[in-house]
């Protein structure tokens, strides 16, 4: 069975008016780039579905808090993250959850406390793109708190169009510094770091304690297989077969292709990728669940 390792649950009361989705698409019609559609999904039986139909065991939600770049949303960001993990509760076989606290929010720690000791989070997800550096100070006592706890931090990686901010914030080098003061901390980067994908190779090199998914590559897998083949076997050559797993991104990219279609695309990667680009049943298995399922594992519950 597969593992995805990185989802979202999407309700409108966590957006406001002005939110924009991190996923854009060209718009032939409108000749621009416009957002894709969000799916709400507020009981999770979406993801459930999905799940089902792909053949995926088990997924994570990494929840977001976008309050302070677009506007606070209809939900307080505790309401939001007990909300999450109200939906985890539901279904304890199938979803697992990180909290996300924008930490330059007044009383994050202590929310962030809540979600780990009272309401089951298994990680704090962090989007720098919102506005702040993974190495600001106000960032660090999530970093201790994680430490201590033994559990993974989950960074956005990757450039984003505006509003979001570009500013250094989402490079893998900005990590640096990070693992260097915690050299404890489970680090985990999202999207092979998109167009720093080679950046994040090398940070691979210098700590042995970050791991990587590489979800929202399906477009790409899609359209360039060639392309997708060479940076993901660039990846388990160069950063380690056993620190890269599967993720989808869900629902941000079901319209285009869905999480049953890009199991797929994994799987036969033994028996479709072009020369010299091969990949063992081993190693996909690794990618699609071994990885995960050692890193779940790792997580001690509070």
């Amino acid at each position: 069975m597969t593992i995805d390792i990185h989802s979202h649950l999407l309700l409108k009361e966590f957006r406001s008016e002005s939110y924009v989705s991190p996923v854009v698409m060209l718009d032939e019609t409108k000749g621009r780039e416009v957002a894709r559609t969000l799916p709400w999904d507020p009981d999770g039986t979406g993801h459930i579905q999905r799940m089902d139909e792909a053949g995926i065991e088990k997924t994570l939600i990494l929840h977001i808090d976008q309050g302070l770049l677009f506007g606070e949303a209809e939900w307080t960001v505790e309401r939001q993250n007990k909300h999450v993990s109200e939906v985890v509760k539901k279904y304890p076989d199938r979803f697992i959850w990180f909290c996300g606290v924008d930490p330059r929010r007044e009383g994050a720690v202590e929310l962030v406390e809540r979600c780990v000791t009272e309401w089951g989070a298994r990680g704090i997800k962090l989007y720098p793109t919102m506005g702040f550096l993974p190495a600001d100070k106000e960032v660090y006592p999530f970093y201790e708190r994680a430490s201590a706890w033994k559990i993974p931090v989950y960074f956005h990686m990757g450039p984003e169009l505006p509003p979001f901010k570009n500013e250094g914030n989402a490079h893998a080098s900005v990590l640096l510094r990070v693992l260097v003061d915690f050299p404890d901390l489970t680090v985990i980067v999202a999207h092979l770091g998109f167009e720093f994908w080679r950046d994040l190779i090398a940070l691979g090199k210098v700590g042995q304690n970050v791991m990587c998914d590489f979800c929202a590559w399906q477009d790409i897998a899609n359209e360039n297989y060639g392309q997708f083949c060479y940076i993901l076997r660039r990846f388990l050559d160069e950063f380690g077969i056993e620190r890269v797993m599967f993720g989808t991104d869900a629902p941000f990219y079901e319209d285009s292709v869905s999480s049953k279609k890009w199991v797929e695309i994994v799987k036969s990667l033994p028996y479709k990728s072009p020369a010299p680009y091969r990949f063992t049943e081993e190693e996909v298995s690794a990618l699609l669940e071994g990885n995960a399922r050692r890193l779940l594992a790792s997580i001690p519950q509070k």
